[in-house]
């Protein structure tokens, strides 16, 4: 069977499924693309970090335009609260990286989608693997049938769920606090200012967990002091006041007023004044509740059906790594595809290649949510030497293009 003509149904139209689609079209693929959302994508924001080997091979290859936006990180300060107002720097981490805003990188890769294959308000309600294809099922009754089916349905993914049906998420014990806003907002910009000159980003460790603060480009790509968005997150247990619905986030909106009081306190008592005013900037109704899990399986594929990005494996958001690995992924469908024999020989050597480097990238996530939240060392007292001991313990020998050479 040749790949020329394939149909192929993508399910989820995020930053996995449209760099899917794109992928698989290139390869002469038939494809339609299935989101369930009615409204668009384009949340408030979320920051993200991206490789810059990786960045320009996509703005090369044409998934990402040449002019797309970025904030430059080359730094990572860790800052620790000693009573004075920015804190005492413990460590300076070379943090080779760009920092993207989710909604941009989004709508970017949307635009490499032609709208006749993008159709909204499709949701998954099931689907069966035959010898000839794959029949799907979609809530408002609508039967299809493809060649292959590709799941890109994030980290709740219903179409991992029904490849692996035994494979169960992880709650990690912790959940990360989000927010982010207009940098034009703020009255006292000195720190941004200080960070901007070393092309930096913050960190401030402590007891429980750990906070990261640093600049994303604005909606409008604009990347210039003053017009860029202040993006932070924090991670920390579980607020008491604060029920969870499984794997789902909370949004903007749904966190309640005790809980988000128990968030201010926890930033009163372990950050430094300065960097806990730029965290207060956002008000209630704008700081979402990720919690934290795990989900790992030992394939990507079956017969007929494939594993993209967070759907195939969840990664804890430490390694900044969950876009990274969707379009990893699928740069890898798009070379492989242009030399396999067939859907099979695709399909083995796509999983081959991208299901075990996940799992390290999983395993990696994990050594960090152990050492940095669930039995954090005595920051106060660590030294760069200690700073580098950890940090060669959480990667094991493993790689992440987050942790680059010691500044």
């Amino acid at each position: 069977m040749s790949l020329e003509g394939l149909k192929v149904g993508v399910i989820g139209g995020s930053i996995a499924g449209c760099a899917a689609a794109t992928a698989l079209i290139r390869a002469g693929c038939d494809v339609d693309v299935f989101e369930r959302s009615t409204k668009g994508l384009m949340d408030r924001g979320s920051g993200i970090g991206m490789p810059g080997p990786l960045r320009a091979t996509l703005m090369d290859k044409g998934y990402l335009p040449k002019d797309f936006p970025g904030c430059e990180m080359k730094s990572r300060w860790w800052q620790f609260p000693d009573g004075s107002h920015d804190g005492n720097r413990l460590w300076t981490q070379a943090t080779p990286a760009f920092a993207n805003n989710w909604g941009n990188l989004w709508r970017a890769l949307r635009e490499t989608v032609s709208d006749d294959i993008y159709h909204e308000g499709k949701l998954l309600s099931d689907f069966t693997e035959t010898t000839n294809g794959v029949a799907v099922t979609f809530h408002d009754d609508e039967a299809r049938e493809f060649d292959l089916l590709v799941g890109a349905d994030g980290y709740n993914s219903s179409v991992r769920q029904r490849m692996h049906p035994d494979v169960e998420t992880e709650y990690a014990g912790y959940v990360l606090w989000r927010g982010n806003y207009p940098e034009a907002e703020l009255a006292d910009t000195h720190l941004i200012e200080a960070i901007d000159k070393e092309t930096a980003w913050l960190t401030v460790p402590f007891p429980g967990g750990h906070g990261v603060l640093y600049m994303i480009p604005n909606f409008d790509g604009s990347i210039r002091s003053g017009q860029r968005r202040v993006n932070w997150a924090v991670y920390a247990s579980c607020p008491t006041t604060q029920p969870l619905n499984g794997v789902e986030s909370i949004p903007p909106g749904g966190v309640t007023l005790e809980a988000f009081a128990e968030f201010q306190k926890l930033l009163g008592n372990h950050f430094p004044p300065a960097i806990r005013d730029l965290l207060t900037q956002s008000c209630h109704d704008d700081v979402s509740i990720q919690p934290i899990y795990d989900s790992i399986v030992d394939t990507y594929v079956s017969k007929r059906t494939l594993l993209i990005g967070d759907a195939g494996t969840m990664t804890r958001p430490h390694t900044a790594s969950g876009a990274t690995k969707a379009l990893e992924d699928a740069l890898a469908l798009e070379t492989l595809a242009a030399t396999a024999a067939d859907l099979p020989d695709l399909l083995k050597s796509y999983d081959a290649q991208r299901c075990g480097q996940a799992k390290t990238l999983s395993q990696i996530g994990r050594r960090i949510g152990q050492m940095q939240v669930i039995e954090t060392p005595n920051w106060k007292d660590m030294s760069p030497k200690d700073f580098e001991d950890l940090h060669s313990a959480i990667l094991s020998g493993d790689k992440l293009y987050l942790y680059g050479e010691d500044a």
